[in-house]
């Protein structure tokens, strides 16, 4: 019987194979995932209400607002004051949408989850846009309102391309409060630039005042156009444009502006409207003929 040799090459005398200690158990990415997603949720109804309450201690609207600004020029393009008011329901329907997407339903549905991180900036950037206009840097309100206006854009998109967006609760809780918001700030947006750069040295590409007006309201509807092709004539979106075209065109009518910006304003009405009133229809037909 042959015998067989120890090769202490392979393995020394005394060793003895040791277990593989076991791996620790990792945290399930459901559970990483779900805690995240809470967070994030958490986060939602935090900065809906933050942007309620901040302009109690910081609004430059008020007196002594915008400390230290100055406008070069009126930019002949400002919404009469009255339109501000749709700040209102804008705020009020973010916290009503920040309270739903906590319930069940809003749980349930997957916009909100997917929407999360740009509602937070949305709201968020509400109340820096606040700070920034009152103590400075007062161009940092163009860059922080451009994204408010593409955080609000993207996520009307996605309330309206998803999975269950025709669904009434979808329409009244997602996105009738984020088309109000896109709206108004795609159209504050291109208001703020008109107001903000000349200080700066912005020349309006060497066009007077009320040529630029008309450039600006012209990329507005432009931009209007895009979205409502994006999101199938949405109606509080196209509803809050016109809302702010038409206090544009009292504006200009009571304060003496150039005759071209309410008319420019009042032919992107007509645009909007035209636009809007295709695609519902367009979009009504489908469904007749699915």
């Amino acid at each position: 019987m042959a015998h067989h040799r120890h090769n202490p090459l392979v393995c020394p005398p005394t060793c003895t194979h040791p277990r593989r200690p076991p791996p620790t158990e990792p945290i399930p990415w459901s559970w990483r995932s779900l805690s995240m997603t809470i967070l994030l949720r958490l986060l939602v109804l935090v900065a809906a209400a933050v942007q309620i309450v901040f302009p109690v201690y910081v609004n430059p609207f008020r007196e002594g607002g915008h400390r230290g600004f100055k406008l070069v020029e009126s930019s002949q393009i400002e919404p009469a004051g009255y339109a501000f008011a749709i700040w209102g329901p804008i705020y009020l329907l973010a916290l009503a949408y920040a309270v739903w997407q906590l319930t069940p339903r809003g749980r349930a549905d997957p916009v909100t989850a997917a929407i999360a991180p740009y509602a937070i900036v949305l709201y968020a950037g509400s109340s820096v846009w606040l700070a920034a206009a009152q103590y400075g840097p007062f161009w940092a309100t163009i860059p922080i309102l451009l994204v408010m206006a593409v955080c609000a854009c993207v996520s009307l998109i996605a309330a309206v391309s998803m999975p269950g967006g025709v669904a009434p609760w979808r329409t009244w809780a997602v996105v009738v409060p984020f088309g109000l918001y896109a709206g108004w700030t795609v159209c504050a947006s291109a208001v703020n630039i008109a107001e903000i750069a000349p200080a700066y040295g912005f020349a309006r590409f060497g066009l007077s005042i009320p040529a630029y007006a008309v450039v600006s309201i012209a990329a507005v509807t432009v931009v209007a156009g895009l979205m409502l092709l994006r999101t199938g004539g949405s109606l509080p979106f196209a509803g809050t444009v016109i809302w702010a075209l038409v206090a544009i065109i009292v504006a200009a009518v009571s304060r003496g502006h150039a005759q071209v910006v309410p008319i420019t304003a009042g032919l992107a009405i007509v645009v909007v409207l035209g636009a809007t009133a295709y695609l519902k229809t367009r979009g009504s037909n489908r469904m007749v003929a699915a």
